[in-house]
């Protein structure tokens, strides 16, 4: 302690000293241990109700909200934004490598999700695969977006999760105009080809998006604020969504609604609670009719009961459904007029949350024969495919298969027995690894005219 000039050795200042006093005051020792008992019991509680907050009410909302304080921190800290790929992976350079050793080229192009060092913030590329070149970029206004959001939820904070630099674009879909869609847990938005905004619907939109035969858009949708009763603050209340061209609405179906009308609620409404019971994650439109669903039918992917469901949106019934052999699937694509293919994660659960089994699986169900096949065996087993929580595989008509490797950054197309075709490996310039965010192949029968728009558009 530093002394003033006008106090005697030894001598403090009255304020001071009573401070002193306070501070070093003896603490009977059973006050000591009521303190700690009080402080435990404390923990305990706030520990119940952030468990199960829906019964506290308010209390329960901010005690969710305290406890994600730290998580909160975390994604303001410098650098946790788009992280490398943690963990072994063989390095290869980054960008597209054509197998060379194969006559094959492939005509179409793909639009991928990468990391832009120089914008530092992720970007949607539209690559020829052809030659690898990156033909266009493009960088959204995903503030503007943000900016107009209203939706509160104690799902995400977009400002503070979703900004530019930490929007990962998922599914992005090429328009006809050459613009883009996307979302990443967060309103759905269409741009144009320079990256403005056009149109947004707010809201929580996630996984895939895909237009129908009408020229709609089929989108996963999570309710900011649970419609289901008696469940907690972070409750996934899902939903299929039919959004026009235009950006308006015009069907918001939920995943509980569709299994209660058809008998399928006791699947989820009998297990223990769970804030996540459905996990749907793709809506995939079927454009033409056949012996086994109709133009306008849809797919629907319900990962956590590891179910793939046909689902008849003009009557509200469900046709079909299957759990299994598949785990934890993402993914579910038409092969021809009486198959499916499914991407399997073959998940199994353990401590602390499971892992996969062995390796990925791309599982065939055949409706005319009821069984399931794995045509593409030898390619998951050759590219050793294992991605934990996410993927996709796209059959095409040639036999081949495009697989993502989601979480480890790497898209291959490849033919049954595995022969590759080519692979785009998600890396900068140290081959450092990011994930990928639900590639998309563009064939130019199809997607021609959207291509040759993307590329004459000017921007200022």
């Amino acid at each position: 302690m530093m002394l003033s000039p006008n106090l005697a050795p030894g001598a403090t200042l009255h304020g001071e000293g009573r401070i002193e006093r306070f501070m070093f005051r003896p603490v009977p020792v059973w006050l000591l241990f009521f303190m700690m008992l009080t402080g435990v019991m404390a923990a305990i509680g706030f520990g119940a109700i952030v468990l199960r907050p829906g019964p506290s009410g308010r209390i329960g909302d901010i005690a969710v909200d305290v406890a994600s304080i730290p998580q909160a921190l975390g994604k303001l800290m410098p650098g946790a934004r788009v992280s490398p790929v943690q963990g072994d992976y063989r390095r290869w350079p980054g960008g597209l490598q054509r197998n060379t050793a194969q006559p094959f080229v492939d005509p179409g192009y793909i639009l991928v999700t990468a990391f832009d060092g120089a914008r530092a913030r992720p970007v949607v590329q539209l690559v020829r695969l052809s030659d690898g070149r990156i033909l266009r970029s493009y960088a959204p206004d995903i503030d503007a977006v943000n900016a107009r959001s209203r939706f509160t939820s104690n799902l995400i904070i977009l400002k503070r999760d979703r900004d530019a630099t930490r929007n990962l674009m998922m599914h992005p879909l090429m328009m006809p105009d050459g613009g883009l869609i996307i979302h990443d847990s967060s309103p759905l938005a269409r741009f144009d080809a320079c990256g403005r905004l056009v149109w947004m619907v707010d809201g929580i939109f996630h996984h895939s998006v895909e237009r129908g035969p009408d020229g709609n858009l089929w989108a996963a949708f999570r309710y900011p604020k649970a419609r289901e009763p008696h469940v907690g603050p972070k409750f996934n209340d899902e939903a299929i969504t039919e959004i026009s061209p235009q950006g308006q609405v015009l069907r918001l179906e939920r995943i509980a609604d569709i299994l209660d009308r058809n008998h399928l609620g006791q699947l989820w409404r009998s297990r223990p609670y769970d804030d996540d019971p459905f996990h749907l994650n793709d809506v995939q439109p079927i454009f033409s009719s056949g012996r086994y669903w109709q133009r306008g039918d849809l797919f629907l992917s319900l990962r956590n009961l590891s179910m793939i469901l046909l689902y008849r949106p003009s009557t509200g019934r469900v046709l079909w459904w299957r759990s299994g052999p598949w785990a934890f699937q993402h993914d579910v694509d038409l092969v021809d007029d009486h198959r499916i293919s499914i991407f399997d994660n073959h998940w199994h659960f353990g401590f602390p949350e499971g892992d996969v089994e062995g390796l990925n699986r791309v599982p065939v169900y055949d409706f005319a024969t009821d069984r399931v096949s794995f045509p593409y065996a030898a390619v998951t087993e050759r590219h050793a495919i294992r991605t934990h929580s996410q993927g996709r595989a796209t059959p095409f008509g040639n036999g081949d298969v495009m697989i993502e490797e989601t979480e480890r950054g790497r898209l291959i197309r490849a033919a049954p027995d595995g022969t590759l075709r080519w692979r785009y490996i998600a890396a900068d310039a140290s081959m450092r690894r990011f994930e990928l965010r639900w590639s998309r192949y563009l064939d130019p029968a199809t997607d021609g005219p959207a291509i040759r728009a993307a590329l004459q558009a000017r921007c200022t």
